[in-house]
């Protein structure tokens, strides 16, 4: 089934969020359907807006780059428990289902994972991490995140999950650093 924005995300988009999801629901299940693309770029764009918001709000209660894995962390292990454990992430259901079908579907799955890449990297920028790291780690938060959703998933325990993003965070929190950037320039200037 699909998956998509939170219930606070939801609120925000009222209608259009309920027949995103409905009519989302049918198009992985009803072959034909019309405007199958249409609806499924609609979900995935949504998916990525849940997911920069789910960035910031955890960017906005940690200090260091550390705090900040284990704050993102704290947010997914609590809507995945919350939702007995069906929504892990707002994106993975989609990509699993969709992607094989479509190479246009995959590119715009690309779009949102770069969407993640580009806001994981500028916070860990913010707190000071030099900006080819930041991607690096950002690559690695992902991926990290994704199998560790998958395997609490099939477990139905948030364990595994808990102890990847603690050795994720602790992996992270002893990046070398540069002074921290202001959190409105992303990029540094070069003297």
């Amino acid at each position: 089934m699909l998956r998509g924005p939170s219930s606070r995300t939801r609120e925000g988009l009222g209608s259009r969020w309920t027949t995103l999801h409905v009519a989302g629901s049918r198009m992985l299940r009803t072959p034909g359907a019309g405007g199958k693309q249409e609806l499924a770029r609609e979900a995935i764009a949504l998916a990525g807006d849940e997911i920069e918001q789910m960035v910031a709000a955890a960017a906005a209660r940690c200090d260091g780059p550390g705090s900040f894995v284990r704050a993102l962390g704290d947010m997914v292990a609590a809507r995945l428990e919350g939702s007995g454990y069906r929504s892990g992430c707002a994106i993975a259901t989609m990509v699993l289902e969709l992607a094989p079908q479509s190479e246009e579907l995959s590119s715009e799955f690309e779009k949102v994972f770069g969407r993640w890449r580009q806001a994981l990297a500028r916070q860990f920028e913010i707190r000071g991490i030099t900006p080819g790291r930041a991607t690096d780690l950002a690559d690695l938060v992902m991926s990290v995140f994704e199998g560790a959703l998958v395997v609490s998933r099939a477990a139905r325990r948030i364990d595994s999950f808990r102890t990847a993003i603690g050795a994720l965070a602790e992996l992270v929190e002893h990046e070398p650093r540069q002074p921290a950037v202001p959190a409105g320039n992303p990029r540094r200037r070069r003297l």
